[in-house]
């Protein structure tokens, strides 16, 4: 058998054509472009000026029949297609490092809160901070004719960055940043945000201190290092020595990490535990159960986020916050910008992040 490998252009219509994708929907026996044309009465031509709201070019019974046949035989437009004849797909690949917990819900809502107003879709993908999936991911959504990515990278950004514009797709990378003037990125600036709680925690009178954090590697970035080297350096120049508990998704369990505070913690000293990941919070403070009476005065608890629950505890516990949605809000936005114009000239954007303090410390 032989399997044709070429375009079909329509002879009437200048930008109405088959690609090679719908050829093969035809040959499957999907519903094509084709079938709705028939089916209404009208040229391809006004069913793609449907289908792109271009409704200036069609009159009322015309878009009356059109819809009409695409409820009937329940037609959707190829993507793959669409990208092929360099249509826009109104559809954003956002690539997240883990698209598991609260914090990547946080960062799409805020993206989709721009996106949904102008019209376009996001297709969301985790790739669990490995640059394999990280390029799997991207692309695939190349292949589905995504307009434009929104991604928090690993290391590999470079390579990432590099691959997206060869496709003449712009990018915008968050929650890092890369240094380069000639990409764009948006980021909370968590350094100076943890920096300036803990330089708080010591002139309100700590003298421990206790960090449980999940353990910096290559691929965490920005994600886990900056933090880390905010808290570390905030003691240094202040000459004070921290314990670290390292912590996964895994353990240590809520009764193994109460045992490791028996030999940490002293009523001797006022010591702040200082939990550096947001999953971690609520295994830690169901640790210290046992030592919340002793909160804030011998014994303080800072966290990282968690706001949904955090002033719901007894004691209510203090948290550094980063402008999350806003990021997300602002990386949409930023990126909208490039796809409206290619000359647009890429930005950069730092925000700053806060610290809602409540009766766990102060």
């Amino acid at each position: 058998m032989i399997v044709k490998k070429y375009l079909t252009f329509s002879a009437s219509v200048g930008e109405d054509f088959l690609t090679v994708t719908e050829e093969a929907d035809m040959a499957a026996g999907r519903v094509t472009i084709v079938d709705v044309a028939k089916l209404a009465g009208t040229s391809t031509a006004s069913v793609s000026y449907y289908l792109n709201g271009k409704l200036e070019k069609l009159g009322a019974p015309t878009q009356q029949r059109i819809a009409a046949a695409i409820r009937e035989t329940g037609y959707v437009p190829n993507a793959q297609a669409q990208a092929l004849s360099g249509k826009p797909t109104h559809v954003i690949g956002l690539v997240l490092l883990d698209n598991t917990n609260l914090w990547a819900g946080q960062i799409q809502s805020g993206v989709e809160s721009v996106a949904r107003d102008v019209g376009f879709q996001t297709v969301v993908c985790g790739t669990n901070f490995s640059r394999k999936n990280e390029q799997a991911c991207v692309e695939k959504l190349l292949s589905l004719g995504v307009d434009g990515f929104i991604i928090q990278p690993t290391s590999n950004f470079k390579a990432i960055h590099d691959r997206v514009r060869r496709a003449g797709r712009p990018v915008v990378f968050f929650d890092c940043d890369t240094f380069d003037l000639s990409t764009s990125w948006v980021k909370a600036n968590l350094y100076d945000g943890v920096y300036t709680a803990i330089q708080t925690c010591i002139e309100s009178g700590y003298d421990r201190f206790v960090s449980v954090a999940a353990p910096s590697t290559q691929m965490s970035l920005r994600t886990r290092i900056e933090r880390s080297s905010a808290f570390s350096d905030v003691l240094s120049a202040h000459n004070i020595d921290y314990t670290e508990i390292l912590i996964d998704h895994d353990g240590p369990s809520v009764t193994e990490l109460y045992e490791k505070f028996k030999y940490t913690l002293s009523p001797a000293h006022r010591t702040l535990v200082f939990v550096q990941n947001q999953w971690a919070l609520s295994r830690v403070f169901q640790a210290l159960e046992y030592s919340r009476d002793l909160m804030p005065d011998k014994i303080g608890l800072l966290g990282l986020n968690c706001t949904e629950w955090t002033a719901l505890t007894t004691p209510t516990i203090s948290t550094i916050i980063e402008p999350v949605r806003q990021e997300g809000r602002l990386a949409c936005q930023m990126l909208l910008e490039l796809l409206d114009n290619e000359d647009a000239r890429p930005r950069q954007e730092i925000l700053s992040c806060r610290t809602r303090w409540m009766a766990s410390t102060l």
